[in-house]
């Protein structure tokens, strides 16, 4: 019997291959747990921009990383654009396992015949290998690498998967990688909202991006989208009525300005702030987050405007900032940082800290309501001496002035915050010192230090423009506080949330009554004071103004009943001003702004308290206003106060002695007429 019969070699020859079929399963094995673990790791830091939403989900901002990607799902991509990439790339992509015996096939036979003309059988799945693991080089040991990183691809992920990958992946000029971005780009839109047209337009771009640009080679653009929705028309995707529509579609080629999608630039810098505290550089700049945001687009572009036109005109401020958040939620808005991004990055609402003058009076006046004193109550303005005793280098006396140089005797506490009087505010913060002061300062979110002495009733504190404008929000929302929110959720690229915002109670500083006292002496201050220059027609305003020492910071912050907006103006090198004061450039930015927005924007009032009734009093004495009291205004008074006197010090005798000195004797003159020492736009 023969050693190496028929039948033993068989055997043999058998044995041997299912040795190398078990070999090559375990090779391909390896191979393919290798690919599969490349290619998520690829996808995990695929560079994808972040992209930063508004209040109704409308992207508003994007950072680009190195690639300027928006990724998006299969989902959230049209239809038309699915086939028509499919239908030009590779039609019988549903069909193969990663690559296309046909088209290699038939690449071979074009290749003998013309072995310098490429050829172009890969398949979405093997360009999406070639993207995303392997070098451009075009070689025969590369292309078997390709085709087997393609199989072990489509083992693992299923074909809806492997074409958003792809889709999202693609190069389509102009540094737009991805279909989501390049939509965005050329048409202004989605991808999910793109036109048969238009889809196969950027279909038609796969090839040869810069090569078909409609900026570069329009008449090749064109060519290439007949081409391809010839193509879909052929393979029975789209009828003959639509190919017809689509080649007759005017379609309307915009290149996005690099504007588009940079709104608010100061907003974003400071959520860049805030971001950088929890996620990584490369998490942000090109991590591919989506960061939702309170922004209200049509708040910011007003705003924006508004500060436009005023930076046409002369001024002798080089700077602004101004900031607008609803004080029931704490909901930042809008905000501008500076007169031009592009020139200084630095933020003059959250990061500059300038002395406020007369705009942080309403916090000291608030703490002397805390204190019991009341609006009517009165105190005089004439010269006064402090002792200034804090130990610092600073004069033994602190000897307050008014800015009219004037001095009104015996006045109310709202009629000396409606002109903003500087010494009565003085003698108020003597009266309830200045320990208290810091205390409910610190409840407003003011930190205020106390060894600056009695000049902190005029403002010389420093704060912060947000913080500021954000205790006003006080006045506005019955007493309570509200943290200022920029961010509402972050999410990856994939939508799973990273972090998000979860409301928490307001915080009470003020009792309600307070509040309410409050907003009615801050209205007067618009009405008939040293704001009236942002009253509006519409609706009640509180506010007030404030200047800082020798015209070096200029200020207004007021409210309505859902919005409270501050404004700043002056230098970064703290270069004094042109008489410039709350009153004149902030006052008047703050009324355009508001003006400029939609009108019926908030349905609330501002709040009524029923234990107060309004009385008219004299200004002079606090007391019930007679027909010969020279400045009067409507006053809370508490329900159950007993009735206040009339007024004794004003009478015909006195309104003849005013007549000889020039001053107004009518009777209950309206209120904005009522100009007592009236240095137009003081603080």
């Amino acid at each position: 019997m023969p050693f190496f019969s028929t039948r033993r070699l068989w055997k043999i020859l058998g044995l041997l291959l299912l040795l190398g079929v078990g070999l090559l399963a375990l090779v391909f094995s390896v191979f393919r747990s290798q690919t599969l673990a490349t290619f998520e790791e690829e996808r995990r830091f695929q560079n994808n921009n972040t992209v930063f939403y508004d209040l109704e989900g409308q992207p508003f901002h994007v950072i680009q990383g190195e690639e300027d990607r928006k990724y998006v799902p299969l989902s959230k991509t049209s239809r038309n654009l699915q086939m028509a990439v499919v239908a030009i790339e590779d039609a019988r992509f549903f069909q193969h396992f990663g690559f296309d015996p046909i088209r290699i096939f038939g690449a071979t036979l074009r290749y003998l015949k013309n072995p310098s003309a490429p050829q172009g059988a890969s398949t979405i799945t093997q360009q999406l290998v070639k993207l995303s693991l392997l070098s451009p080089e075009r070689t025969l040991s590369r292309k078997i690498s390709e085709l087997w990183m393609a199989i072990a691809l489509e083992s693992h992920y299923s074909k809806p998967e492997i074409l958003e990958f792809y889709l999202n992946k693609v190069y389509l000029g102009h540094r737009n990688y991805g279909i989501e971005n390049a939509a965005l780009n050329y048409f202004h839109k989605s991808a999910k909202d793109l036109s048969l047209a238009e889809a196969a337009f950027i279909a038609g771009l796969i090839k040869k991006p810069e090569g078909y640009s409609p900026f570069v080679n329009l008449k090749g653009a064109r060519t290439r989208q007949l081409l391809v929705l010839m193509r879909m028309q052929a393979l029975g995707w789209i009828s003959k009525e639509e190919y017809q529509a689509a080649i007759g579609e005017h379609i309307l080629i915009r290149q996005r300005r690099q504007s588009d999608l940079n709104l608010a630039p100061y907003f974003i810098t400071h959520i860049l702030t805030d971001l950088k505290q929890r996620y990584s550089t490369s998490q942000i700049y090109g991590g591919g987050l989506r960061v939702y945001t309170t922004l209200n687009r049509k708040y910011q572009t007003a705003l924006d405007q508004v500060i436009r036109e005023r930076f046409a005109q002369p001024r002798t401020f080089e700077e602004l900032g101004a900031v607008s958040l609803d004080p029931s939620t704490g909901f930042v808005l809008a905000l501008v940082g500076g007169s031009d991004f592009n020139q200084s990055e630095f933020n003059r609402v959250t990061q500059a800290m300038r002395q406020p003058g007369s705009s942080f009076k309403p916090i000291l006046y608030a703490t002397a309501l805390s204190q019991g004193i009341r609006p009517y109550d009165t105190f005089v303005d004439e010269p006064v001496q402090y002792a200034n005793g804090n130990g610092q280098d600073e004069p033994a006396y602190y000897e307050p002035e008014n800015y009219s140089g004037e001095y009104m005797g015996e006045i109310t506490m709202a009629q000396a915050l409606k002109v903003s009087n500087n010494i009565v505010s003085v003698q108020i913060l003597k009266k309830v010192g200045i320990p208290n002061l810091a205390k409910v300062a610190a409840r407003f979110g003011l930190e205020i230090p106390p060894e600056k002495g009695f000049c902190l009733a005029l403002g010389c504190a420093e704060v912060s423009l947000l913080n500021l404008t954000r205790a006003y929000g006080v006045f506005a929302n019955e007493g309570q506080i509200n943290q200022a929110v920029f961010i509402l959720k972050v999410t990856d690229s994939a939508g799973r949330v990273l972090e998000e915002y979860k409301p928490s109670p307001s915080v009470p500083v003020i009792s309600p009554a307070q509040a309410y006292q409050m907003n009615l002496m801050l209205q007067e201050v618009v009405n008939s004071g040293t704001g009236r220059a942002a009253k509006l027609d519409s609706e009640p305003v509180g506010g007030k103004t404030g200047t800082s020492d020798n015209y070096r910071d200029a200020w207004f912050v007021g409210f309505t009943a859902g919005l409270v907006t501050g404004f700043w103006v002056g230098n970064d090198n703290n270069r004094p001003m042109e008489k410039e004061t709350g009153g004149k450039t902030p006052a008047r930015l703050w009324k355009a702004y508001m003006t400029a927005l939609p009108a019926g924007e908030f349905e609330k009032t501002l709040p009524v308290n029923t234990e107060f009734v309004e009385v008219q009093l004299c200004n002079v004495s606090g007391k019930k206003a007679n027909p010969y009291c020279p400045s009067v205004s409507w006053y809370p008074v508490k329900r159950d106060e007993p009735p206040l006197e009339e007024c004794d010090q004003h009478d015909e005798s006195t309104a003849a002695a005013q007549a000889v000195d020039g001053l107004e004797t009518e009777p209950y003159p309206e209120p904005e007429t009522l100009q007592p020492t009236d240095p137009a736009g003081v603080r």
